[in-house]
């Protein structure tokens, strides 16, 4: 059987996880990144290891960082013989919310963010620097990289977004500061696609809804958590009526990271249970 090796950024926790479960389902070698959690990541590996059958390595550090995305790529010579078939832009975060602030410039955009909060403003030039760093600088980085170890006709890129960040959804004022970052990489997945098109190598970006994990129930601590009134109201105004699972946002990414989706290419695409036509 042919190796596949596949890169995830924030692939030991929620969304990221149920991705790397998925292709590590389709017998993908794993490349996973993690912010802080030592502890969640090597819970994620050995489960991957024993449950697939697969070979996993985990890289840890703050994604805004080059740094960090170059330890991605020297983990992939050392370890897998250069050879990369997909990359999963998936890691992110909102600071002071559901993330931690791991490192110095993240720390002053979350203690920027707490203060402009505290005044009744949203944005401010430090937080919107340090989310254009996580999400398309990393992304670019990430992209420019992984093309060089990619072979024509076996190369998928999928990034990930949320709702509200094109034109097609309303926006939400509060996610302004994340939400700029995504926009950019939407757009991003774009121009990569119609610049890799020649070498058949596909570039799409998911956009998930209300997805149930770990995260969202620190970010809803205030509000009664996930089971409290305001989340079921969010929930019962999903054309649905449910949480998506990280396993289904999995399964679309193993999709998009297959031949069966090699003729789909520059795809912004909702699973979000109907969210996106409210």
């Amino acid at each position: 059987m042919t190796q596949k090796v596949a890169i995830v950024t924030g692939g030991t926790r929620g969304i990221g996880f149920g991705i790397s479960q998925q292709l590590a389902a389709d017998n993908y070698d794993l490349i996973i990144g993690f912010n802080s959690d030592e502890t969640a990541a090597a819970e994620a590996k050995k489960r991957l290891e024993t449950e697939y059958q697969v070979k996993v390595c985990t890289v840890k550090g703050d994604i805004a960082k080059e740094e960090t995305i170059n330890q991605y790529f020297t983990c992939l010579e050392e370890k897998f013989e250069g050879k990369l078939t997909a990359l999963v832009h998936n890691a992110g975060l909102y600071l002071g919310i559901t993330t931690t602030p791991t490192s110095e410039e993240a720390e002053a955009a979350a203690d920027k963010q707490k203060q402009l909060l505290a005044d009744g403003n949203l944005t401010s030039l430090e937080q919107y620097d340090y989310y254009q760093n996580v999400y398309p600088k990393c992304f670019i980085r990430c992209v420019e990289k992984a093309i060089n170890y990619m072979e024509d006709g076996n190369g998928y890129i999928v990034a990930t977004s949320s709702p509200g960040c094109n034109m097609t959804q309303t926006p939400r004022l509060s996610y302004i500061m994340p939400g700029t970052g995504k926009t950019v990489v939407e757009f991003l997945t774009r121009y990569y696609a119609k610049m890799l098109a020649s070498r058949q190598i596909t570039v799409n970006v998911i956009i998930p809804g209300y997805t149930k994990t770990e995260a969202w129930n620190k970010a809803m601590e205030k509000y009664g958590g996930v089971e409290g009134e305001m989340i079921k109201k969010m929930i019962d105004n999903t054309p649905m009526q449910r949480w998506c699972s990280p396993q289904e946002i999995g399964q679309l990414v193993a999709f998009l990271c297959s031949p069966k989706a090699a003729f789909i290419t520059g795809v912004a695409l909702p699973i979000d249970g109907g969210l996106h036509l409210r």
